[in-house]
């Protein structure tokens, strides 16, 4: 056999050779592939999973606080119309027609069960009302021994009776805030059935 055989048949099986090699590479090249194609898919349907449960959490999360905002706001809104329904009330007290308000106010005094004391009225009241509410406070109140003061208060309505040191408040603005403890709830209920 001549160089020149022997070197093509050489060439010839290296050729082969490289063939078969270069098959088996491609061949796990592919296998390789398919699988991080495989692990890759998986890995996206896992985090999008995820993802959507992330989503899920956060959108539930998003909508607890605006409930929980939208409450407060409502909140809010409502103490504001009951404030409303209590400065509404304190106004017409103080607004009362002459007669009807010494009437309150005589009824005020019975209610402390006191018959002696100084009146403490506001400066307009003093003048307007005072010598016609102690007269009429010692009409209805056996033995009354009330007197005006000379001392005003800066009070929207109503009155402080004083028996020496101590004071008996019948003024509109603590008789509002009593009646707004008491009846609060009560008002929240009949507004906000």
């Amino acid at each position: 056999m001549s160089i020149e055989k022997i070197t093509s048949k050489i060439i010839g099986d290296a050729e082969k050779e490289a063939e078969t090699v270069l098959m088996q590479s491609k061949s796990q090249c592919d296998a390789i592939l398919a699988e991080a194609q495989a692990k890759a898919e998986e890995i996206i349907a896992k985090a999008e999973e995820e993802g959507e449960k992330e989503k899920e959490k956060l959108i539930f999360r998003k909508k607890a606080v605006a409930d929980i905002d939208g409450r407060k706001l409502l909140l809010v809104e409502k103490q504001k119309l009951i404030a409303g329904c209590f400065d509404k009330a304190e106004a017409e007290l103080c607004s009362m027609e002459r007669e009807q308000y010494i009437e309150f106010l005589v009824h005020l005094l019975k209610s402390t069960g006191q018959d002696s004391g100084e009146l403490i009225l506001n400066a307009g009241d003093a003048q307007s009302i005072g010598p016609a509410l102690v007269s009429a406070a010692a009409g209805q109140i056996p033995g009354s021994r009330i007197v005006l003061s000379g001392e005003t208060r800066d009070i929207k309505g109503g009155f402080l009776l004083k028996q020496g040191s101590v004071y008996i408040n019948g003024t509109i603005e603590t008789l509002i805030e009593e009646a707004r403890e008491e009846l609060a709830a009560e008002a929240a209920a009949c507004l906000f059935q």
